[in-house]
This record gives C-alpha cells, sequence and structure tokens, in this order.
C-alpha cells in the first residue's frame, strides 16, 4: 500500500499499477487482492469488514481506481462524526437560506459523488436517523437539498465499511436489516495484520522509507532482532499502527542506518505487559484448549468446536483472534506470524459479480 493517494490517479493508469501499490504477498491478502478487479467492475454496493486500521479506505479507493467510475468523484465520509441535526444537509445538500447559517447553496455528499464513489466508513457507528436516510436516497436514487422542492437523481456506487459483525443478527446490533442487504451485495473482509505474516516487515520497510524520503535521510535498515519481534506482535492497531511507528521510529527516535528496537515505541513496556497479569494468563490458557482440541480432532473443525463447547463458528472467531491456521496437519496449528496458510474460507453459493451476497463467508461478519 503506498501512501499516494489513489483518488489522485490519472484514469490512464491501467490496473497493474493500482495493484501494485496495495503491497503484500501473504495467502490472506492475496485473496483479497484477487477479487478486486471483478468487484471493481460489477458495479454492485461493497461491504468492507475489518478490524480498525486494517486498511478499509485504501481498499475502496482501489475499488475505485479500477471501475469504469474512476474518472468521477471519490467521496468518503465518516457515518459517526455527523451529528443528526445535520444529516440531512449532509447527505442531501441545502438551499440557500434553509436554515440559520445556510448563506449559500451546497451539494449533498450525493450530488458530489454522482457518477463515482460514495465511501461511508465506520457504517455500524450510523444513528438510526441516518440510516433511514441512507434507505431511502439507496431505494429511490433521488436526492432533494433542504429546503427545495426539485428531486435530483444521482447514481452513486456505494462502498461501506465497518469494524462491527452486523450480519450476525442486524437488529441485534442496532443496524438495520433491510439497509444491511442493501449494503453488502458483495462482502469482502480485510484481514488483520496479525495474519499478515511477513507482509509485516515489507510494509514496515516501506513506511520507513516513507517517513527517512520525508527527513532528507536514507532508509535504515530493520534490525534482526526487531523484525522478529514485529512478527511476534498481535497489532491491535494494524497497519496505521505500523505507519505511526514507523514515523516515530525515524523522525522521533533518530533511527538512521538502522532500527533497533530500543528506537521503537512502546515494545518492551508492551513485552512486560503482556507476559504477566491475568489477562495475559487468560488468554494463554485460552489459546492452549483451542490448539489442544485441534490436535485430538486432527483439524476437523466441528469437532473441535463441538469438543470446546462453541459453535463452529466461534471457534473461527477464536482462530482468527490467535492468530492459528487450520490444517489437515496437526503440525500446522502455529502462530500465523510464521508464515502459513491462511484458512478463510470462502462461499461459493454465489458469484459475487452476478449480485452475490459475499466473496469471503466471515464467521458472525464484522
Amino acid at each position: 500500500m503506498g501512501d499516494r493517494d489513489l483518488r489522485a490517479m490519472e484514469p490512464a493508469e491501467d490496473e497493474a499499477r493500482v495493484m501494485a501499490s496495495m503491497l503484500g504477498e501473504s495467502p490472506a491478502w492475496r485473496e483479497v487482492l484477487k477479487n478486486l478487479p471483478r468487484v471493481a467492475h460489477s458495479e454492485l454496493p461493497v461491504l468492507l469488514l475489518g478490524e480498525t486500521g486494517t486498511g478499509k479506505e485504501r481498499v475502496a479507493q482501489a475499488i475505485h481506481a479500477l471501475s469504469p467510475r474512476r474518472r468521477r468523484a471519490f467521496v468518503a465520509h465518516n457515518c459517526g462524526a455527523t451529528p443528526d441535526s445535520l444529516i440531512e444537509s449532509e447527505l442531501f445538500g441545502h438551499a440557500r437560506g434553509a436554515f440559520t447559517g445556510a448563506i449559500v447553496d451546497r451539494a449533498g455528499l450525493f450530488e458530489q459523488a454522482d457518477g463515482g464513489t460514495l465511501f461511508l466508513d465506520e457504517i455500524g457507528d450510523a444513528s438510526p436517523l441516518l440510516q433511514m436516510k441512507l434507505l431511502r436516497v439507496l431505494q429511490e436514487g433521488e436526492a432533494r437539498r433542504v429546503g427545495e422542492t426539485r428531486v435530483r437523481r444521482v447514481d452513486v456506487r456505494i462502498v461501506s465499511a465497518t469494524h462491527r459483525h452486523l450480519d450476525d443478527g442486524a437488529a441485534e446490533a442496532g443496524f438495520r436489516s433491510d439497509l444491511y442487504y442493501r449494503l453488502c451485495a458483495v462482502c469482502l473482509r480485510l484481514p488483520p495484520l496479525r495474519e499478515r505474516g511477513r507482509d509485516v516487515l515489507r510494509l514496515a520497510r516501506h513506511f520507513l522509507a516513507g517517513s527517512a524520503q520525508a527527513c532528507g535521510a536514507p532508509t535504515p535498515e530493520l534490525a534482526p532482532e526487531l523484525a522478529a519481534r514485529l512478527l511476534r506482535h498481535r497489532w491491535p492497531g494494524n497497519v496505521r499502527e505500523l505507519a505511526n511507528a514507523c514515523a516515530y521510529a525515524v523522525r522521533v527516535a533518530g533511527a538512521r542506518q538502522c532500527v533497533e528496537p530500543h528506537h521503537w515505541p512502546n515494545l518492551y513496556s508492551e513485552s512486560v505487559s503482556r507476559a504477566h497479569g491475568l489477562h495475559a494468563e487468560t488468554r494463554a490458557l485460552e489459546e492452549k484448549r483451542l490448539r489442544e482440541a485441534l490436535e485430538r480432532s486432527r483439524g476437523n473443525k466441528s469437532r473441535a468446536a463441538r469438543a470446546l463447547g462453541l459453535s463452529r463458528q466461534g471457534l473461527l472467531k477464536k482462530l482468527r483472534r490467535y492468530g492459528l491456521s487450520v490444517g489437515s496437519d496437526p503440525a500446522e496449528f502455529a502462530p500465523i506470524d510464521g508464515g502459513p496458510a491462511i484458512d478463510l474460507p470462502v462461499a461459493a453459493d454465489r458469484d459475487p459479480v452476478r449480485g452475490t451476497r459475499s466473496l469471503d463467508a466471515v464467521e458472525s461478519p464484522t
């Protein structure tokens, strides 16, 4: 993933250049990249699932850049950042004099994105009012500015993103099921950084190079000891955490020829905090029980889930949380950091390009 904003790319730049900017070689990331071109050309609404910091907006930009809409605008909006009192004006715009402070006509997000792509970030945080307004415009394909009677037709492709599990009972999650099914014609899960193996090191070198260039310094190397620690780290903040840490190492800690562990923020304190305490002990015990159940079942997830008193989807969720790879050989029950293939089941019931609901069967989707 390059630092360059994909929205700024010239229309003539081809698919290969867009894909080359999405750095990563792990099986989990290659699965995402494999689907991007056909998802982009499908024109269907896309729901991106993933933890905070996994690069959902970057993928949304790539979908736009690869699509027939790339010559038109890419507009992004954080659904949790707008108060209900401003939702209609934000989405649909307003006419001059429509309310106090409306001194000029203003186009809303749907008008700005007309013919292009509207990215709705953190859609799971949308208020009930925002959900209702979105459902209406998606159903009708029309928008009316506040203070006007004129109805405007809008042609907008929606790409939304969330870290929440919306389809595991959308109503229980406080999310409208009718809106959910309009947004997730195609569903892509972005893997957390802990599932991407040695992509961590490739991304770290990329971010270090960018930070060094900004300082007018040569790109520093990663010390072997630090590289090993980065592979073991759980990355709760994912790619965003890695990018910030690289910037800190170069710009604050002053790493130049080589980035050593003492240049890295909070690495020692984190390793100490994880080594002690009730929470760490509980996690270690749960991971041990998972490994034992998988060994006894010889990799059969359904049997392992029954033995642990879990649903199969619940077991998958825990395996991903601990970065465990599930193969047929018990020896494969190793941390993902070591680089084995990721167990990501793919839904085969429908093809996303023909209007499918999902490309990736996600356990109780995010």
